[in-house]
């Protein structure tokens, strides 16, 4: 088999060869990045602004801040009601959840009770047990409320059965009432009770009313606070 032989003037000249490869490559490499360059400066100097682009941001910047509004408001355990809520007596959850659990321990009738505050409306829907006496749901409806007003603790109105919290406090009207009373069993249920701001009486309408006019008139109404 015949031998191949190599000299070290060879390996000499790779060697130097892949050096000037590799000095070849570098420069190209910096002249690449060097048009790059040159080419992205000349991208800048042509840019200009345009009115559109202020609008743009402008837009973003409105974008962002109603967004921040909306969340804070949001926060407030309830719909955004604008300035609708501007000096009203707060009910917090605390006082709701107290005020529940005291009425529910008063009156055994109640099967079940739901108490909502909204914007300047306190709404209570009872479900009494079984063939409950209209007058007797009635009365105790009202004393519900009662409590929720001892529970929050405003000062009493003169000559009022309630304090400032269903009246008014330095003009501004505070809440009214709604009720809807439940039982099964009675012809009178459900029953439809509202106390308007700064009175003491409540109006009432039975589903067994005559009118059948005025208890529609009643049950939408009450929809449309939802």
């Amino acid at each position: 088999m015949a031998k191949h032989f190599q000299f070290d003037d060879e390996d000499e000249i790779v060697e130097e060869n892949t050096i000037n490869i590799d000095r070849e490559d570098k420069k190209n490499s910096k002249k690449s990045q060097k048009k790059d360059s040159q080419n992205m400066s000349k991208k800048k100097k042509n840019f200009q602004w345009k009115w559109w682009h202020y609008l743009l941001i402008g837009l973003g910047v409105l974008f962002v801040a109603f967004s921040i509004y909306i969340f804070a408001a949001s926060r407030n355990n309830g719909p955004v009601y604008g300035h609708r809520g501007d000096g009203i007596v707060e009910i917090t959850e605390t006082q709701q959840n107290d005020a529940v659990a005291q009425m529910k321990k008063q009156y055994s009738e109640i099967q079940s009770l739901d108490l909502e505050v909204r914007c300047k409306q306190v709404r209570l829907n009872i479900q009494f047990e079984d063939k409950m006496s209209t007058k007797k749901a009635k009365s105790i409806a009202e004393d519900c409320v009662r409590i929720l007003d001892k529970v929050v603790g405003r000062s009493k109105v003169k000559d009022s059965k309630y304090s400032e919290l269903f009246g008014k406090i330095q003009n501004v009207p505070q809440y009214e009432v709604n009720l809807i009373l439940k039982s099964n069993g009675n012809k009178d249920f459900p029953i439809f009770g509202t106390k308007h701001t700064g009175r003491d009486q409540f109006s009432y309408t039975l589903a067994s009313v005559k009118d059948k006019k005025s208890h529609d008139q009643a049950t939408d109404t009450l929809k449309d606070k939802e």
